[in-house]
């Protein structure tokens, strides 16, 4: 597949997307901003203040439209993974087609429950799609290849996309929302832009003041099947130790997540393939045999090896199905998938009780790498939001730190 943008100039916007087996109009609006595979923006911006200057541009804009007509929105950024890509094939059959379908469930959803008596935000979905198909029809061969495209991406134009969508989301509107979600490598692209951006938000910058209290840039962060190493993983779960950090969210039960990790067992590209592959770059590469202080830790090598989803100790949560009635209660989220009511608890003995989430799912709920946009996997994080008030909460997102 060629190094291509997909859907430059006006083509990156979308006010009436269709989606092929829905009848009726849409109930959201749809963005695409693309990047070539050493992760620089197809478009560059002249000036993100005109609006036709890129497809960043273009996208900050609809937010600040779509606000300013609703009183509020609710952005959901998707980042793919492997073997995707803006093209109108992904757009007829593969992940930008789920992504327009699971937009329109959300915003529909809303819209329906609402009747007409309150106040129903507008809602805009922001597709960032990169270079991740090179082979039609690949297999297998083209995994190590995406996995280092995929460290390039997230780098400078893509970490800016992501703010200038985060501001322009939460400017002069704390009750906006916007969660962001990345699949397979996609993930690592998001981990990559994310992470030393959260980093210098969770520590006080020196001389400015009580900084005990931030509003988040994000309500939600989700990595499905993370196609990563888990150093991020570890050291983002013990930095929120170190400084005691917490999310508010208004009256919402339990401890709510910032960051979900969520691996289905059935994922055999990151159970299976990453870990031999990680093997064999490990050969060339020198580790810690144990952390000091930390007996329950796995070898440093560990880490290194296998992804977040495959490491119980990183584990916060665990999924199960349940004969109680399916129903949420204080720090239990109960779902359907396939038939069976699932539950979403603590584990009841933990390393990580913090708000980076980490949990495995069973074939029920995602059956392998790529299923991902199912009715099971949609309802648990929709009942997530709900039941923490994610996108309805009175409060904004709130980021609390002691030290």
């Amino acid at each position: 597949m060629p190094n291509r943008i997909y859907r430059p100039g006006s083509a990156a916007i979308e006010t009436s997307p269709t989606i092929d087996g829905i009848p009726g109009g849409s109930h959201f609006k749809l963005a695409a901003i693309e990047f070539d595979d050493m992760g620089e923006a197809w478009e560059k911006c002249a000036s993100i203040s005109e609006v036709d200057s890129c497809q960043l541009s273009r996208t900050v804009d609809l937010i600040r439209t779509e606000k300013q007509r609703a009183g509020e929105v609710v952005v959901v950024v998707f980042i793919h993974g492997w073997k995707n890509n803006a093209s109108k094939q992904n757009e007829e059959k593969k992940n930008l087609h789920d992504f327009k379908i699971v937009m329109e469930r959300l915003s529909r959803a809303e819209a329906m429950s609402v009747q007409g008596v309150h106040h129903t935000p507008a809602y805009v979905g922001v597709y960032m799609a990169w270079r991740g198909q090179v082979v039609a029809g690949d297999l297998f061969a083209t995994f190590w290849n995406r996995r280092y495209a995929a460290q390039r991406v997230g780098s400078t134009d893509f970490a800016e996309s992501l703010y200038r969508i985060m501001g322009a989301t939460k400017e002069n509107s704390p009750s906006s929302r916007i969660v962001i979600v990345g699949h397979s490598f996609g993930a690592r692209v998001l981990e990559t832009a994310l992470t030393n951006t959260f980093v210098s938000l969770l520590i006080p910058r020196p001389g400015s003041g009580d900084q005990g209290e931030q509003l988040s840039p994000a309500d939600l962060v989700v990595y499905v099947n993370p196609a990563t190493d888990s150093f991020r993983t570890k050291q983002m779960i013990e930095l929120m130790q170190r400084t005691g950090f917490d999310v508010a969210r208004g009256q919402t039960a339990g401890k709510s997540p910032l960051f979900l990790s969520v691996t289905s067992v059935g994922d055999t590209a990151t159970g299976v393939a990453f870990p031999l592959g990680q093997g064999l770059s490990a050969a060339s590469k020198s580790f810690r045999s144990n952390y000091e202080g930390m007996p329950q830790a796995p070898p440093q090598k560990t880490f290194f090896t296998h992804t977040p989803g495959h490491i119980p100790y990183l584990f916060s949560h665990e999924v199960h199905n349940t004969q109680a009635p399916c129903v949420s209660t204080q720090d239990m989220v109960r779902f359907h998938a396939r038939g069976t009511c699932f539950e979403l608890a603590p584990r009841s003995s933990r390393w990580n009780d913090t708000a980076f989430w980490v949990t495995t799912v069973p074939k029920q709920v995602i059956r392998d790498h790529t299923d991902i946009f199912n009715d099971g996997f949609a309802t648990m994080i929709i009942e997530l939001m709900k039941h923490y008030q994610v996108l309805d909460s009175p409060q904004a997102t709130t980021m609390l730190h002691r030290q």
